[in-house]
């Protein structure tokens, strides 16, 4: 009995609603057996400042890294007017724990140092309702702005890579980053981050890294510093609105604390504009996009089973199961009836004919053959190397072999290397098709269609590119 009271005495102690000196609130409760992690539990705390009016929705700052520390400076960064009203949404790693409450599994690096997109999709589908189902003890419901432009994320460490995987899988979610001492190293592949940010083309997000010079080295994983210093420098080559602060010290967040204030005040300093995309070094990309131009969305609903086909420079085929239509790059959808000839998705006859290539599916090789007088394929190999395993794949005029993958349009030069990377808002892209210069996907169930300065019809063999 008394041990029953112990524990309805400590319930009652969390789950109060601490009011601070000033007015403003922490909401503090437990999150238990999310879809995303099975069997966890963890702890989320919620700020919520004296000027939010419980209407209005407030723009929101969320943390993988414990936000105590910034309760006092939100506060008066908010007071000043030198930053918007801003919720703060504090999420602990999971942990899963048995009968008697011993854990049994830490969940934070399987969490945090991870490249997909399943954290940014916990915080959209799980985290921020269970929030927004909270109130102050004044009775306010939270609400938060849905804008990627009234939205940061900050971490330390694991949270420090977590914070710039989630804005860069999801720059719809956040668009501004803090990230400090971040793992960019090889604990889950986040060391190949520095490379892939070269080759995206840019995204909306603002980036502020910090980090110390004396950091963790592990001759396993590699030097925390290095990987932040190679990471600042990719960013900058992209085109990225980045900025940092390298302190002194080992793997302590202390100076990243310190110069909380400023980051927090360069990060929103044109709030409420979206940030914008920067332009890339690359010369790929120049030789490829168009300023202004991206991708449209020109029809939803696109069953999973589909699959586009190049048809002419005008339109192209989008076949589900047995039905076929045809699509032109404005969306306009007409019957596809009689006997069509369509290509083989997962081959591509390289221009002018001189080779083939083919997927192997669950491989990320594709492999080459060149075509002899007779018709048959030889000297094949294992040509292409790519991020991820490989979808649908075709050839542009230029020879650059264009591949459909979990990490977007992965876009190979004539040696067999990603030079670039086209990202979609869906993520995970299913099959591509080319009519004239428009490029047509399918992501994230969505059909999208995006002018190139590349064409997808081709005359004559194009020149090689030089080895380097």
């Amino acid at each position: 009995m008394k041990k029953f009271l112990l524990i309805i005495i400590l319930l009652l102690c969390f789950t109060a609603t601490p009011v601070l000196a000033n007015g403003s609130q922490v909401l503090k409760f437990k999150m238990h057996d999310p879809k995303s992690y099975p069997g966890t539990v963890r702890t989320i705390s919620v700020y919520v400042p004296e000027q939010y009016d419980g209407k209005t929705p407030a723009c929101l700052l969320v943390s993988m890294s414990g936000g105590s520390f910034m309760v006092d400076i939100l506060d008066k960064l908010i007071a000043t007017g030198e930053i918007p009203v801003i919720i703060g949404v504090f999420i602990s790693p999971g942990q899963i724990r048995d009968n008697e409450n011993n854990v049994v599994r830490y969940n934070r690096s399987n969490e945090l140092d991870r490249m997909d997109g399943i954290y940014a999709n916990f915080i959209e589908t799980e985290v921020l309702p269970m929030v927004c189902q909270q109130r102050t003890k004044d009775g306010r419901q939270i609400k938060i702005s849905n804008k990627a432009a009234d939205r940061a994320i900050y971490g330390s460490s694991s949270g420090g890579i977590c914070a710039f995987n989630v804005a860069w899988q999801r720059p719809d979610l956040f668009s501004r980053v803090y990230t400090s001492l971040g793992t960019f190293v090889s604990f889950r592949g986040a060391d190949q981050y520095p490379a892939l940010v070269r080759k995206c083309e840019p995204r909306p997000i603002r980036v502020f890294l910090q980090d110390n010079d004396k950091d963790t080295w592990n001759p396993l994983f590699g030097s925390w510093f290095e990987y932040n210093k190679q990471m600042l420098s990719a960013l900058q080559f992209a085109g990225y609105d980045v900025q940092h602060s390298w302190g002194e010290g080992g793997h302590s967040s202390k100076n990243a604390r310190a110069i909380m204030p400023d980051v927090l005040r360069w990060l929103w300093q044109d709030w409420p504009n979206p940030i914008q995309k920067g332009e890339s070094q690359s010369k790929t990309i120049a030789s490829m996009l168009i300023k202004g131009e991206d991708w449209q969305c020109i029809a939803e609903n696109i069953a999973e089973n589909t699959i586009l086909h190049p048809y002419s420079e005008q339109k192209i085929i989008l076949q589900s199961g047995k039905k076929k239509e045809f699509i032109s790059a404005n969306g306009t959808r007409s019957s596809a009836k009689g006997k069509i000839s369509l290509s083989d998705p997962y081959t591509a006859l390289y221009p002018g004919g001189t080779h083939t290539a083919k997927r192997v599916e669950g491989s990320n090789w594709i492999w080459d053959y060149i075509n002899t007088p007779d018709g048959k394929l030889s000297h094949g190999q294992q040509f292409y190397h790519l991020y991820s395993d490989a979808g649908q794949i075709l050839y542009d005029a230029s020879g650059y072999l264009y591949v459909a993958s979990k990490v977007g349009i992965q876009v190979c030069d004539q040696n067999g290397r990603v030079r670039t990377i086209l990202s979609l808002p869906g993520g995970e892209v299913s099959t591509i098709a080319f009519a004239g210069n428009h490029l047509f996907a399918v992501s994230g169930g969505k059909l999208y269609v995006r002018l190139l300065l590349r064409s997808g019809t081709h005359n004559g063999l194009p020149k090689s590119e030089k080895q380097g």
